[in-house]
């Protein structure tokens, strides 16, 4: 099967300090966060605008705890892995492509999102909102450390009734990623945070990055224990 290609015009990815306690609650049985320190893991939100899909376009909301890979003999060591805790989209055909495909826990309602570039190109925010009028999070980031062409690969687990899974992804782009802590992030009382124990995570990013004219390429899904 040939990789499914998710071209993006702007991919804004953030990474949020939560402790690790809440991070297992989160995640299977044999999935273990990554800990920049002791006690602390990384939280994912990311916001993509895809500009050409098997699905044309659509916008993306993806909320993933960062986790330890596997490693095998000879193979190239992934950027990181991740497991996606909720992911949320502008169109129900795309939660059904994503959730058949690739086993994504998706939200289960419609959400738009705003995309707003600063003059110069110095920062850029998405607005995450619901069937448009009801704000979800507000997510920003800032452009300080240049722009370079890059390749980036991870692992992805994923787990549903049918079973677990690990799938392969890269990304390709431009990006401008820093530790700055310029960021921020804003969560709005809503039901797509149902569930999510997010009241601890720090509301300053401890890495923030943007990722423009971009492509996910999506592999085979391979089964795990």
């Amino acid at each position: 099967m040939e990789p499914v290609r998710y071209h993006f015009s702007n991919g804004i990815n953030c990474m949020f300090e939560l402790p690790t306690e809440v991070a297992r609650k989160l995640l299977p049985r044999g999935v273990e966060p990554v800990e920049p320190h002791h006690g602390s893991s990384l939280l994912g939100v990311t916001v993509f605008d895809f500009s050409d899909s098997p699905l044309g376009p659509y916008q993306e909301l993806v909320l993933s705890l960062y986790v330890v890979p596997r490693l095998g003999i000879m193979e190239q060591h992934p950027h990181g892995a991740v497991y996606p805790v909720l992911v949320a989209s502008s169109s129900q055909e795309a939660r059904d492509h994503a959730i058949e495909l690739w086993h994504l826990p998706h939200f289960n309602e419609d959400i738009y999102i705003e995309f707003i570039e600063r003059p110069g190109g110095k920062g850029i925010s998405g607005k995450v909102f619901c069937h448009k009028d009801q704000p979800i999070l507000e997510l920003h980031v800032d452009e300080l450390a240049g722009w370079n062409p890059v390749y980036q690969l991870y692992q992805s687990f994923q787990y549903d009734q049918s079973g677990a899974y690990m799938g392969i992804m890269d990304m390709k782009g431009t990006l401008s990623e820093h530790e700055e802590n310029t960021g921020t992030i804003r969560l709005y009382e809503h039901r797509l945070f149902e569930g999510l124990d997010l009241s601890a995570m720090d509301t300053v990013p401890f890495r923030e990055m943007w990722m423009k004219a971009g492509v996910e390429s999506y592999h085979d899904l391979v089964s795990v224990n």
